[in-house]
């Protein structure tokens, strides 16, 4: 049974964007505390957060998916795909729509093809050579997640369809292994690449399927009750290795985050999930629901989006200076939240739209 709001999970995703925001607003933290600079190695991590956004939406999205096949033995793919444009679509148009405005009066170097990938959610593979600026590139450069998440949004309904749940889950598996490989292969390859492989879809689905995989595998009662019975120390012991031993790791080892790294961070980001969703009672689950990390949770989404214009180290206006940054990051995010996002949310849960779509 899918629960119908997890509250520990919007906590993960609190904590996602803590650490995507820190890491793109260090540059702009002129502190010259050793403590500072050490603590921001494990900190300001943006690549774990979003490697937990990937886990974390891989995972809730194939429930949902499973409990539609469980409970009716079909997908309606008009009412999946109509409800991820409702949710993610007015939020980034308009966030897009007002760079473009932007661009224009005070020509942040940002041209039409990056725009057009951008709204395209082609940018994780078009937007970085249409020869922006460094700075231009910056203001549209997050959105390659969403581009990456949005075309396994469109592929994953269509391979659970059309293998079933068996093939796709040994699919899963099978891509989960591959991409190390494939990554390695790349960079040596081609090279001009290279610094946008834990961008494309061929080579980073790997923590989004960690995500697909385990909500597969928590659907057998043997493995499922493996998960219920992990003690919450050792998941504590295990993140240890993503939050503390791969920092220092990608630092010792070169490479190494973007050939197994990735996949093993994703991997145990993937358990923690399981673990929280088979274990609803834990302390775990307790701590992850303190109301300011939720609240930071469900806003997440439009904070991600908005928070780019702010956190940028050439910003010489007060908007762009540490910690006004941050606040007007949340601003913003709070604006979008409210006047856009969640206006949409409820016409995604209107009985209208639902009868509209089947």
């Amino acid at each position: 049974m899918i629960q119908k709001r997890i509250h520990s999970f919007d906590g993960l995703r609190g904590i996602a964007i803590f650490l995507v925001l820190l890491d793109h607003a260090k540059n702009t933290i002129h502190s010259k505390s050793e403590i500072w600079n050490l603590a921001s190695i494990f900190i300001a991590n943006s690549s774990l957060g979003v490697r937990l956004f990937f886990v974390l939406s891989g995972y809730l999205i194939t429930l949902i998916l499973l409990k539609e096949i469980n409970e009716s033995g079909i997908i309606n793919l008009k009412r999946f795909y109509m409800r991820r444009a409702i949710r993610l679509f007015p939020s980034l148009y308009c966030f897009i729509g007002v760079v473009f405005i932007i661009n224009l009066i005070a020509h942040l170097n940002i041209n039409a093809e990056q725009f057009i990938a951008a709204a395209t959610f082609t940018w994780n593979y078009l937007g970085p050579f249409h020869n922006g600026s460094l700075r231009g590139t910056w203001f549209l450069g997050h959105l390659w997640t969403l581009s990456l998440e949005e075309q396994f949004y469109l592929l994953w309904p269509l391979i659970l369809l059309l293998l079933g749940i068996n093939k796709s889950r040994k699919l899963s598996f099978i891509l989960i292994l591959s991409m190390p490989i494939i990554r390695v292969g790349s960079y040596f390859l081609f090279p001009s690449v290279k610094g946008y492989l834990n961008m494309m879809l061929h080579t980073s689905i790997d923590s989004i399927m960690v995500g697909c995989l385990m909500a597969i595998l928590t659907q057998f009662p043997v493995l499922s009750e493996r998960i219920y019975k992990l003690k919450g120390f050792s998941i504590v012991i295990l993140l240890i290795w993503p939050l503390f031993i791969t920092p220092i790791l990608d630092r010792l080892i070169r490479g190494y985050l973007i050939s197994i790294g990735l996949t093993i961070d994703a991997i145990i980001l993937g358990i923690l999930i399981a673990w929280l969703y088979a274990n609803p009672l834990s302390y775990a689950n307790k701590l992850l629901s303190i109301p300011v990390i939720v609240y930071i949770g469900k806003i997440s989404y439009s904070l991600y989006i908005w928070q780019q214009l702010f956190l940028t180290n050439d910003n010489t206006t007060i908007s762009g200076i540490f910690p006004y940054n941050i606040g007007f990051s949340f601003l913003a995010g709070l604006a979008s939240y409210y006047l856009i996002e969640k206006p949409c949310l409820k016409l995604k849960d209107s009985k209208k739209l639902s009868a509209f779509l089947g």
